[in-house]
């Protein structure tokens, strides 16, 4: 029988204070309020930071009326951006505790704990009764969740009529059936990972309509050597924050990704769809 996978064993999750370690050492007190344009420096677990985002806020429409879903929000910083940029409503779920533990303080130093709700809960488990939402997005989370068709089609009925999704996800490379399969699944999380075509398809299947499906994975190839290489070069700087044992955490983590993408066992997708 194959080993269970753990989240945990995913090293870019090893330490969910280190965003609290990060904002202290710029000289900021425990409770000391925060600007959301300085935490997003650091709270943003996704590949392009805030661009990302801002492109999600302007190809969904999302507006002060809106109330959105984020699956999988980790510290909650594209929900804590999304607020302070439109004053939306927002539901941040997250998985991991700690991360979620972190969020939520973050956000109420931000001063948007009226308008973003931190919620730990599995996905798939979650129940929201009779709500709806305006939007749900998602960065970098859903290839963890197991049972792809059925949180699609979840997602798919806690959206309005009309409502939209947007998705930046990895998804499988040409070559991921060269790779060990064991090792990518552990050191990425991976529980529903699958090629660009599915994943388009999952959505269509479920009742989407799309609205773009791009192709990532060159830019995110360029992206992720890049930030291991800035990564290797302000290696004294990290370490004085946060030691030796999560620098190995976080450079073992961008290794492999930058691995993995130059081996073209992972590629990337963006994609936006609507519920019909």
């Amino acid at each position: 029988m194959a080993p269970s996978l753990n989240v945990k064993d995913m090293k870019l999750y090893s330490e969910a204070e280190s965003l609290l370690n990060d904002v202290s050492a710029r000289g900021f007190t425990a409770d000391q309020p925060l600007e959301v344009g300085f935490v997003s420096q650091f709270d943003q677990l996704h590949y392009h930071g805030v661009e990302s985002v801002q492109q999600a806020i302007d190809d969904l429409g999302i507006s002060s009326s809106d109330h959105i879903l984020e699956v999988g929000a980790g510290w909650g910083g594209p929900s804590r951006y999304i607020a302070a940029q439109t004053g939306a409503n927002l539901t941040a779920l997250e998985l991991q505790q700690d991360f979620s533990t972190v969020g939520a303080e973050i956000t109420r130093r931000c001063g948007l704990s009226h308008l973003i709700h931190h919620q730990t809960a599995d996905f798939l488990d979650v129940d929201y009764g009779q709500k709806r939402f305006d939007h749900v997005v998602s960065w970098l989370a859903l290839y963890h969740i197991p049972r792809r068709a059925e949180y699609t089609a979840k997602i798919h009925d806690l959206l309005r009529d009309e409502g939209t999704l947007f998705i930046e996800d990895l998804t499988k490379g040409p070559d991921h059936d060269q790779t060990d399969a064991a090792l990518l699944k552990k050191e990425l999380f991976s529980s529903s990972m699958v090629s660009q075509s599915d994943y388009v398809q999952s959505l269509t299947d479920a009742g989407f309509e799309i609205i773009y499906a791009d192709d990532m994975t060159s830019d995110w190839h360029r992206f992720t050597s890049t930030r291991l290489e800035l990564f290797d070069q302000n290696r004294a700087a990290y370490v004085a924050i946060h030691g030796e044992a999560l620098f190995a955490d976080k450079r073992h983590f961008y290794a492999k990704i930058v691995e993995y993408f130059t081996s073209s066992a992972i590629g990337g997708i963006r994609v936006a769809a609507r519920r019909v």
